[in-house]
């Protein structure tokens, strides 16, 4: 079978990384988020102001002398609640392209229609992607019967962002980019027009429903599993995606992201300075004299109440990251 038998319909695209992104060094390093062009060094834009209006109390290091938590540490702690929520749930924070896998090789740039925006050979980090993944396996049965090929993507929601270095073009109009076969022992692609995809945006799905050339796609898929003798291949679907919130799902049905970010944060602000601090105090005794004295705090700490609050509050809201992007659970007993 040829390389990029699906040519109509299936111009190349250009990937183009919608971080910011240091690549003066021997790796790239991110320091700005956010496809607007106005990029903030957090993925939520949350600022470090932000977190200590949450909070309510003045975050400092109360001993030896009380001080103010640098905006720099309080950044940081936003930056690991965020990189925690993503972790726990595949929910991007920001607008990422995503690379499943990046193209390393001219051939694999060639057969998946992807052009680097770096003008190179082969995808690169900080120019053409922000996030490297693993190709997804093919599974015969789910282009099958009423299955369409349906493809659940490990990040998500999947959004069409376009790069703010490029004006508005075709590959626009579809978060996913770029969506190939290949057998793995051959190297031989099969190259998806973009006019097959049907996606759902929030649970992160692709469908392949054939707009032309449509005795393609069951002809392929009987084809690649005979290949592998077996109705599974691993590593067959190639990818190229953009995924994460927009500033719209911010000011919408995804503004509660951003409590949920807060609360993680705050645990680890509160779990941070409680033990520099005086307050939270169960039990002292003082001597007669004055010389003497003793205290006793709780087991969890001067803000052990506290830290529960929003320990209870990540949970709840965790329930509705899961029930936005994967959907209600039907359970049939």
């Amino acid at each position: 079978m040829p390389n990029n038998i699906l040519e109509y319909g299936s111009q190349p695209i250009v990937s183009q990384a919608l971080w910011q992104w240091d690549n003066s060094g021997a790796y790239p390093v991110a320091t700005g988020y956010g496809a607007s062009g106005q990029w903030t060094p957090t993925k939520t834009g949350l600022t470090p102001s932000d977190l200590q209006d949450f909070v309510g109390i003045p975050l400092q290091y109360y001993q030896p002398t009380p001080s103010p938590v640098p905006s720099s540490v309080l950044q940081g702690w936003i930056r690991y609640a965020e990189d925690w929520v993503e972790q726990e749930t595949g929910l991007l924070l920001t607008p990422t392209w995503v690379a499943s896998p990046p193209c390393t090789q001219l051939g694999q740039t060639t057969d998946t229609g992807v052009i680097p925006a770096s003008g190179g050979l082969i995808q690169q980090q900080g120019i053409d992607y922000d996030l490297a993944d693993a190709a997804y396996d093919f599974f015969f049965p789910r282009a099958q019967d009423e299955g369409w090929m349906v493809t659940p993507l490990r990040y998500r929601p999947i959004r069409n962002v376009a790069s703010p270095a490029r004006m508005i073009s075709e590959q626009d109009f579809s978060a996913v980019k770029s969506f190939a076969f290949i057998y793995p022992l051959l190297s031989e692609f099969f190259r998806v027009s973009r006019t097959w995809f049907v996606e759902d945006q929030d649970y992160g799905l692709i469908r392949l429903v054939p707009a032309e050339n449509v005795q393609m796609l069951p002809l392929f898929s009987m084809q690649i599993a005979l290949l592998g003798f077996a109705e599974s291949v691993p590593g067959a679907l190639w990818l190229q995606y953009t995924a994460g919130l927009t500033p719209n799902d911010y000011n919408t049905r995804f503004r509660f992201v951003q409590e949920l970010v807060l609360a993680k944060a705050a645990i680890r602000a509160l779990s941070a300075i409680q033990g520099t601090i005086n307050m939270g105090m169960i039990q002292h005794q003082t001597q007669v004299d004055g010389v003497s004295y003793m205290g006793r705090y709780s087991e969890k700490g001067p803000f052990g109440y506290q830290i529960e609050q929003y320990e209870r509050q990540v949970d709840a809201l965790l329930q509705s990251v899961f029930t936005k992007i994967s959907g209600p659970a039907f359970i049939t007993i």
